[in-house]
């Protein structure tokens, strides 16, 4: 997801840029580059909370009763590991 945003977000910037630059070149004038990075700019960050942002609609919470979902044995061996972990920590060889 993150490099989907930073292309979106460059690629809008040297496309539109690239295009106001062009424009500039022809007419003889500087103001067309500025002008296509701004827009650029502010296109792709339109789609990027178009395609990645947005509000989510459907959040579950955790209820206290999802407990009741795991069975007693599975719980009570969860309960009685140290740290509450289902296995020990995975180390790298020779390091404990």
């Amino acid at each position: 997801m993150g490099w989907g945003i930073t292309g979106t977000l460059l690629s809008g910037l040297i496309v539109y840029g690239g295009i106001g630059w062009l424009i500039d070149r022809w007419l003889g004038t500087t103001v067309f580059t500025l002008v296509g990075v701004l827009a650029g700019l502010g296109l792709s960050i339109y789609l990027v909370v178009k395609k990645y942002g947005g509000p989510v609609e459907d959040v579950q919470t955790i209820s206290s009763t999802s407990y009741t979902k795991i069975s007693s044995k599975s719980y009570s061996t969860y309960r009685n590991t140290p740290g509450g972990r289902r296995s020990q920590p995975r180390t790298q060889k020779g390091h404990r």
